[in-house]
């Protein structure tokens, strides 16, 4: 009798303990879902990673056979006629490798097997788009690319190992500079395809000179464009170069009208910062928060060793 009085005086959990249970459960949830994207993106970052490095096997490749790295012509204007364009740094390694992609390649020592007629046309490839790039996944451009040859630390981009019209040795660059301290390619986000949208990933047209101080913040929105990174196979600033004028994530980038000169930097969609492939092979992530100076010395080709008397 005393045991079915105390059964009967059983409550239910109060609403406090609801809360507290409720605020748990969901805690816990985020925590789940926190995790899976970390693993996910950790994926992403892994595999732009690995791009890259591929990029770098093709670069040792190509200074095998022609003892220098790809020499680049004047990079085309915005919208300028195409019978005016050089190709790409990309386009001339597939090219030269003779390869549909660069997905298989994994050590400078082993030459890939050549496959004549199998160089693509503008269309998209695999292993030139980040997964961590949405706009690059979109469908926005025929031929996307999330990576970019330096042409420089300077809107001139004329001491990088991609300046338009400089040809420079693997071996030029490890006497001058070491390999392990210039760059070679890094990030940047693929633009979304809308004129006068002033978004990171976008970039300014402005008359010649730039001024020095960096992009002038117009108020014009017919200046801005956003076909960044919409083109592999072009040499441009629009999409294929890039320089260390601005720190990794600096905005905004704008590029002049002729098309020769621009401030335009490295961007990613990963949390931490970009990738950054060495002409040693290697690739490192850079954080936003690196100092200007060391990010530009990444970008330049020093000067020869001075001759032994």
């Amino acid at each position: 009798m005393i045991w079915r009085e105390r059964a009967g005086r059983r409550r239910g959990l109060s609403l406090v303990e609801v809360i507290v249970l409720f605020v748990l459960i969901s805690a816990a949830g985020l925590l789940l879902v926190m995790g899976i994207a970390r693993a996910r993106e950790q994926a992403r970052l892994l595999g732009c990673r690995k791009n890259l490095a591929q990029i770098g096997v093709a670069l040792a490749l190509y200074d095998q056979f022609h003892h220098q790295l790809p020499g680049l012509g004047p990079p085309g204007a915005p919208g300028g006629p195409a019978a005016a364009r050089s190709p790409g740094p990309l386009k001339i390694l597939l090219e030269t490798l003779e390869l549909p992609d660069l997905t298989e390649l994994h050590d400078p020592a082993s030459r890939p097997q050549r496959r004549p007629g199998q160089v693509p046309g503008e269309i998209p490839v695999p292993g030139f788009v980040c997964g961590s790039d949405p706009k690059a996944l979109a469908g926005l451009f025929p031929a996307p690319i999330s990576y970019r040859a330096v042409t420089g630390d300077n809107p001139r981009g004329d001491n990088g190992a991609f300046a338009p019209g400089r040809t420079i040795s693997l071996a030029e660059v490890e006497a001058r500079d070491g390999r392990s301290y210039t760059a070679a390619f890094s990030e940047r986000l693929v633009g979304d395809n809308q004129r006068g949208h002033p978004a990171p990933h976008n970039y300014q047209v402005i008359p010649p000179p730039l001024p020095a101080g960096g992009c002038p913040e117009s108020a014009d929105p017919s200046s801005w464009r956003g076909d960044a990174g919409s083109s592999w196979a072009w040499c441009d600033y629009r999409s294929t170069l890039y320089n260390h004028a601005l720190r990794p994530f600096g905005h905004p980038s704008c590029l002049a009208a002729d098309g020769r000169t621009a401030y335009m930097g490295a961007a990613s969609g990963h949390v931490r910062g970009v990738n950054l492939l060495l002409l040693d092979g290697s690739v490192t992530l850079v954080r936003p928060s690196i100092d200007l100076k060391i990010w530009r010395e990444y970008a330049k080709v020093g000067p020869p060793e001075p001759e032994e008397k």
